[in-house]
């Protein structure tokens, strides 16, 4: 392999490898996981708090149920000593009567409120079953997205080996000064080897001398561009 050769499958395997840097790194940095996780934690603090509620109102309808057994056992003796009793005054029995309408309007009302209550308890226990299934799927989404992360990271580290053994195979045979400018052009520059098109650099862009295009046709020199140093290579099948 020709020394140019060799610096431009070297410069391809380096952006290689930056590239693979840059996956690895938004892998790692598991944007999707994140939201995803954040969402299970959104969803299982609504949860709670809903299953809170629901016990929350079975609890005041306990209360109210035996509040509400109580005012019927009330209504019971009041009508029993209305109806059944012995008590003649008049003045006594319209007392009774006007405890016994009230003991009616609160068990009304007690009714009413056990109703709301109902209602409240259904209402969040749908919600509830409504939200348990969507944090079951989405923690099956979660845990899907983890198992495909781990096989992309497995196959990004597998592939970065694989290339970093064919720079260190190619840097081998290179010649040492040679390398040695190869990796202060890829510190200062970034890209040390660029690809001439349409007899432009293509690192800076700069239209080359037809000398330097001509030289880089029939020749196997490192030529590099006058303008920002870079080393020119041009694809001769493409020339």
């Amino acid at each position: 392999m020709d020394d140019i050769e060799g610096l431009w499958e070297l410069q391809k395997n380096e952006s290689l490898l930056l590239e693979l840097g840059k996956k690895l790194k938004e892998v790692q940095n598991g944007k999707n996981l994140k939201t995803i996780a954040a969402q299970l934690e959104e969803k299982e603090k609504a949860i709670l708090k809903l299953k809170s509620s629901v016990e929350e109102r079975e609890n005041s309808l306990n209360k109210e149920n035996l509040a509400l057994e109580e005012l019927d056992f009330k209504l019971k003796e009041r009508e029993k000593n209305l109806f059944h009793g012995n008590i003649l005054d008049l003045k006594q029995l319209t007392l009774l009567n006007e405890e016994r309408e009230k003991l009616k309007e609160e068990i009304e009302e007690k009714e009413n409120k056990i109703l709301t209550i109902l209602e409240d308890i259904d209402d969040f226990k749908l919600r509830l079953a409504k939200l348990e299934k969507d944090f079951k799927d989405l923690k099956k989404e979660y845990r899907s997205l983890v198992k495909e992360y781990k096989s992309i990271l497995e196959e990004l580290n597998e592939e970065s080996i694989r290339v970093k053994e064919r720079i260190k195979k190619i840097s081998s045979s290179l010649d040492r000064d040679l390398l040695l400018k190869f990796k202060q052009l890829v510190d200062n520059k970034g890209v040390a080897v660029v690809e001439v098109i349409d007899n432009r650099c293509g690192g800076c862009n700069m239209v080359l001398p037809a000398m330097t295009v001509d030289r880089l046709k029939h020749s196997q020199a490192i030529l590099h561009c006058e303008n920002c140093d870079r080393i020119l290579y041009l694809d001769k099948k493409q020339a």
